[in-house]
Order: structure tokens, then C-alpha cells, then sequence
């Protein structure tokens, strides 16, 4: 699979699908998102880096198909959440071109058990966060 898809290839492939707004199934996701990262939000051991990782490319997903419930979509890959975003969410490139390197290293410790250094999450930590912040404060 391609490394990046464009909106209108989602739309076109029917990865992304317009569907009636479900403001509840919105809710339920900021709500594990929320928990989630309530859950990952303190000090670990070094040995769990990989893990909190993971776990912040999760919070992150999850806050995507909050908005695309929220809005009237769903989508079946990761790669069209990405472009999702880059549709919707105009002046949120950066944060977006984030998101997709947390996605590729995210895939490298689920599918090749990559371990990830704990400077990685020293630098970006902060960012996860504040996209998270982001996401949840555009939900409202």
C-alpha cells in the first residue's frame, strides 16, 4: 500500500464513507481517548517507552474518528485518517505530517516489535499532547 493517500483516493476507493452523524459513537471515543491518555499521563519506566508510543498514537486515532463521527464519516485505514485530517483541517499540517511519523512508528513496534528510543518521546511528547489538546478542544 502506498505510503500516503489524498482525500479524493479515499473517497474514490470508498475507504472513507459518508455515513449520518453519530454524535454518540463521537462521544464514547473522546471518552476512551480521554481515559486513555489520563491512563499514560505520568512518569514511566524506560522499558514501557514503546508502549506509551503506542498508546499516544492511539489517543490521537481515536480523537480523529471522533471528529469523523461527529461530522458524518467513517473510515476503514489509517492512511485516509491522515488525509481526513489534511481535508478538514486546514491549518493543521504540521500537526498532521506528526501524526503520520507517529503512524509509521507506531507500525514498526506493533508489526516488527521495534524498540523506540526514550529520547523519541523526550522530543515529542509535547507536541502529542498539544495535538491531542487540539482535537479534543475542536470536538466542542
Amino acid at each position: 500500500m502506498a505510503e500516503k493517500m489524498s482525500w479524493k483516493e479515499c473517497v474514490d476507493k470508498k475507504i472513507i464513507t459518508k455515513t449520518p452523524q453519530d454524535l454518540e459513537r463521537s462521544s464514547q471515543m473522546l471518552k476512551m481517548a480521554t481515559l486513555r491518555l489520563e491512563f499514560w499521563n505520568k512518569k514511566i519506566d524506560d522499558k514501557y517507552i514503546a508502549l506509551k508510543i503506542e498508546a499516544y498514537y492511539d489517543i490521537i486515532k481515536e480523537l480523529i474518528f471522533a471528529h469523523m463521527y461527529k461530522n458524518g464519516y467513517n473510515c476503514t485505514n489509517h492512511l485516509c485518517l491522515i488525509a481526513y485530517l489534511k481535508e478538514k483541517f486546514k491549518d493543521f499540517e504540521y500537526e498532521t505530517e506528526k501524526i503520520d511519523e507517529l503512524r509509521k512508528i507506531r507500525n514498526e513496534i506493533n508489526y516488527r516489535g521495534f524498540q523506540i528510543k526514550k529520547d523519541y518521546l523526550e522530543r515529542n511528547e509535547l507536541e502529542f499532547k498539544n495535538i491531542i489538546q487540539k482535537l479534543k478542544e475542536s470536538l466542542k
